[in-house]
């Protein structure tokens, strides 16, 4: 759209040029043999075909900067584009005094000019580079003065106010304990789920293998069920532009750090990955275990032995919410309920791990 954009207005500037050169021409009479209206076609078509050519050649390279300027505004402080264009302006102002004080002094023409241009271009760019770097400053002799007590109030308030974006993993979605905790209304601010998540479930839920299929398809599920969330802002970025051949790991750090989003997922991996990035991770996984009952050691409990365990004559059991008991010397009460007394608590991002005796 933008390019379009540039090619019209190249068009119609060619059309403006080439109107002021045909005017240039008649006014000096330099083809007096040809027709008027003829000579102004030919030469407005020619300036307009030149310009739209120049338009077609370099549009994708103005583009880019155009955007570039754009996310660089985008990422700049309000405050400091007021007070730079303030500085822009007000550089401007003392530069048309000056001219004007010089046209007054100095009757040439070419001398007063040159020093008005001159006086454009420094006081321009020093009234810019004066608000881009001191505006803070001159905003900062106003919020000195209000009492320390009410700024670090303000600075609190700000805080407390400031809910973090999330973006959502695959893992998560297939998790879709997310869903239960979007339910509650535990999960605040706006949660983001980039096309490049999506497209990697839409390839599990095509897998030939029928448990993949049924997770990717359990993740496309939980998608449609937030979205049907009304206390949930859940908003499906199809805009991010990223590299197809690169992994969903790295396009969400990446995506993360541009866009200052949390992570939300039960990958491990990526939660250490993205904490060593100084990325904020909220796993389903701690939160789980932070809700989970707290059992301390020496608590008894009644407990069915499913299983062997790894090691030689242990058994191991499930609590209702699904953590793992480890039962020592269990083996031979597989398939029993038993009563056993807490020894101690492994807690790990993957889960916690209760380790017991048989009472």
């Amino acid at each position: 759209m933008l390019r379009k954009l540039i090619v019209v207005i190249s068009g119609l500037l060619g059309v403006t040029v080439g109107t002021l050169i045909t005017n240039f021409i008649f006014s000096n009479n330099y083809f007096p043999n040809i027709n008027a209206i003829v000579l102004r076609l030919i030469v407005t078509i020619i300036i307009t075909l030149l310009f739209l050519l120049l338009s077609l050649l370099f549009s994708s390279k103005l583009v880019s900067v155009i955007k570039k300027i754009e996310e660089k505004l985008s990422n700049t402080p309000m405050s400091k584009v007021v007070f730079t264009t303030i500085g822009l302006i007000l550089g401007l102002l003392v530069a048309a005094l000056l001219s004007l004080a010089t046209s007054s002094i100095v009757s040439i023409p070419i001398i007063t000019s040159s020093l008005s241009g001159l006086f454009y271009l420094v006081f321009g760019y020093l009234g810019f580079i004066l608000g881009y770097r001191r505006g803070g400053e001159f905003l900062g002799l106003f919020t000195n003065r209000l009492p320390s007590r009410s700024r670090n109030e303000d600075k609190k308030l700000n805080n407390k106010n400031f809910v973090c974006d999330k973006v959502v993993d695959s893992s998560a979605l297939i998790d879709s304990r997310i869903h239960d905790v979007a339910e509650t209304g535990f999960l605040e601010g706006k949660v983001i789920v980039p096309e490049f998540v999506l497209k990697e479930l839409q390839l599990i839920s095509d897998s030939e293998d029928p448990i993949k299929r049924a997770k990717g398809r359990l993740g496309l599920d939980c998608v449609e069920d937030l979205q049907k969330i009304d206390s949930v802002n859940l908003v499906i970025d199809n805009d991010y532009k990223y590299k197809e051949h690169d992994g969903v790991d790295g396009l969400l750090i990446s995506y993360a750090k541009k866009n200052k989003c949390a992570i939300i997922t039960t990958d491990y991996n990526l939660n250490k990955l993205a904490t060593v990035q100084s990325i904020k991770v909220l796993n389903v996984n701690d939160l789980s275990n932070a809700v989970k009952p707290i059992l301390t050691a020496g608590e008894k409990l009644t407990v069915n032995v499913q299983r062997e365990g790894k090691e030689n004559n242990q058994g191991i059991a499930y609590t209702e919410d699904g953590t793992m008991i480890v039962v020592e010397n269990g083996k031979k009460s597989v398939g029993k309920k038993i009563e056993v007394e807490v020894q101690s608590v492994l807690q790990t991002s993957s889960g916690r791990i209760i380790f017991t005796k048989i009472i």
